[in-house]
């Protein structure tokens, strides 16, 4: 993951993206218990064309040029096959501004805090059940401030989801600070 970070970092330092964060099964690593996954989801804020249209097309060819390989979906950035993702909707845009800083095996990186991964992966329009299950595993293992979530599901009307995790506690949860890998 180590080259993969590399350039995204890269890719701010040059201006070709303002800011990334690390989401999904990775993001969630820096909080519980590593679950498994395939690649690693980053979230960007896209640059949108003269025609006002969003395009991943500046960033692949960045990541391209510093050794990425287009692979459908991804772009493979060193082993980790890596997935760019828009931050699509105000939720994940405010995940994406409130991204706490981390080191990854001495890269800095950014990663979504706990409350913010969580909120979206209640949010999520398709219910997968992989999403309520890595909840339920933050709850599980005090991952999360379950007032700080709480206040962004009420926020974004997202509260009646709630029903949809296992073991939601009746109390207020305790606030964890990332794991540095």
């Amino acid at each position: 993951m180590r080259a993969a970070l590399k350039v995204l970092n890269q890719l701010v330092a040059t201006g070709v993206i303002p800011l990334y964060a690390i989401g999904g099964a990775i993001g969630a690593s820096f909080y519980i218990e590593a679950q498994a996954t395939e690649d690693l989801d980053i979230f960007v804020a896209l640059p949108q064309s003269t025609g006002g249209l969003l395009s991943r097309s500046p960033i692949y060819a960045a990541c391209v040029a510093q050794g990425g390989v287009i692979e459908g979906e991804y772009v493979r950035l060193g082993a980790w096959p890596v997935q760019i993702l828009p931050a699509y909707k105000p939720l994940v845009e405010e995940a994406l501004n409130a991204a706490i800083e981390v080191s990854f095996d001495g890269i800095p990186t950014r990663v979504f805090t706990a409350e913010h991964l969580c909120a979206i992966a209640i949010a999520i329009d398709t219910g997968r059940p992989k999403d309520y299950l890595r909840v339920s595993m933050f709850l599980e293992q005090d991952g999360v401030d379950v007032a700080l979530l709480d206040e962004l599901l009420c926020r974004y009307q997202l509260e009646d989801r709630r029903r949809n995790i296992l073991n939601w506690p009746a109390g207020d949860g305790n606030a964890n600070e990332p794991q540095s890998s």
